[in-house]
């Protein structure tokens, strides 16, 4: 009896077991003073991975498809259960405007993301900043000197530093009943080895763009935001050397994806997807796996749902052989003139009976399989 009390202690010791049988982590995300809630969200993610892939829909309760009703959820609606992850877009936080680019009033968010904290959901952020130089928008592509205006000592800079202070301003309204801090997932500057966002490929140089990631992260660590886990998502690429081209270090980022999309309504257009879709994925979870980073992936979909049986015939396969955090499909426009805007089926669309059924499988987690 005694011997097997001992060799328990010193299994646990090496193991860290903790009294319940269950194995504890004790990972470490990139920032070093990095809050309780969001360590514990860090190695949390590490745990799910063994659980299966979390699902992901970006404003899911911003809005709903064709239909503006904050609080509203077409996931929900098709399977009678939240996403386990949720995005948000800030886009014009940093303008000190009320609301998103799509047009989400800031104190409605704030709601959002308490209310997905509260009930065990994930909350991930993307951030579409204007133009500093132009005042247009993400989009707005003129010139390449954008991104090296806001580095330390070049003319742009402070007034870029205004806005990061206004994005960490609003982070430190995000608490929860007890008060303390909710952790986010900020996804910076994504999709940067493409060319159609101002910190783009042929925007910026890879130097710069580095610079400008780690500028951006130093100082919400120095203004006191340490409950944000950061997350590095360029496009589509063709090998680890091009998809860490610009990837500003393991010690300011926590999680690794790519943003990916089916574009076409043929059979040629989905084979293409999967075929890049895997590829990604290789690249994705293989340097995960090698830098001890949460592999997602963070940004998909096919626009309009064409195929009834898309979920269970197309995106369940392409993920079986993977282990990746989340998927998070992109939004359901509510916006009128947007009436084909949509990656996730709302209700009565012809593929939400096969989404609710893909859901439904063991290996896919909503919101109550990761609170279970």
């Amino acid at each position: 009896m005694k011997k097997s009390i001992v060799l328990i202690m010193i299994c646990s010791a090496f193991m860290n077991i903790s009294c319940d049988g269950t194995q504890e982590s004790n990972k470490k995300p990139s920032d070093p003073q990095a809050t309780e809630r969001a360590v514990s969200l860090y190695n949390r993610l590490f745990q799910l991975m063994d659980k299966g892939v979390m699902m992901g829909h970006q404003d899911d309760l911003a809005y709903g498809h064709q239909n503006y009703n904050p609080g509203a959820s077409d996931v929900k609606e098709v399977t009678g259960d939240y996403p386990a992850v949720t995005g948000w877009e800030i886009g014009h936080l940093e303008l000190g405007a009320d609301r998103s680019l799509d047009s989400v009033y800031f104190d409605k968010m704030r709601e959002g993301i308490i209310e997905t904290d509260a009930r065990g959901g994930i909350n991930t952020m993307s951030w579409h900043g204007d133009n500093i130089i132009t005042g247009g928008s993400t989009w707005d592509c003129k010139g390449n000197d954008v991104v090296h205006s806001v580095l330390p000592g070049q003319p742009k800079h402070d007034e870029f530093i205004q806005w990061l202070d206004r994005l960490a301003a609003f982070f430190n309204t995000l608490k929860d009943k007890n008060g303390e801090y909710i952790p986010v997932v900020f996804r910076l500057y994504h999709e940067h080895n493409s060319s159609w966002f101002w910190w783009g490929a042929e925007q910026s140089t890879p130097e710069d763009y580095i610079a400008m990631w780690r500028m951006t992260v130093d100082h919400f660590r120095k203004a006191g935001v340490n409950h944000l886990l950061f997350a590095y998502s360029p496009s589509s690429c063709t090998d680890e050397a091009a998809y860490l081209e610009r990837y500003p270090g393991d010690e300011y980022v926590d999680i690794v994806g790519f943003d990916i999309y089916q574009f076409g309504d043929d059979e040629a257009a989905i084979q293409n997807y999967c075929r890049d879709m895997k590829h990604n994925m290789d690249i994705v979870t293989k340097y995960a796996a090698k830098a001890g980073k949460i592999p997602t992936v963070s940004e998909t979909g096919w626009e309009g749902i064409k195929q009834a049986d898309y979920f269970t015939k197309v995106i369940a396969p392409l993920l079986e052989p993977y282990k990746i955090s989340w998927i998070l499909f992109w939004r359901n426009a509510w916006e009128p003139d947007k009436p084909g805007h949509f990656y996730l089926p709302y209700k009565g669309h012809e593929s939400a009976e096969d989404f609710k059924k893909m859901v439904s499988q063991p290996r896919f987690l909503m919101n109550q399989d990761i609170n279970n």
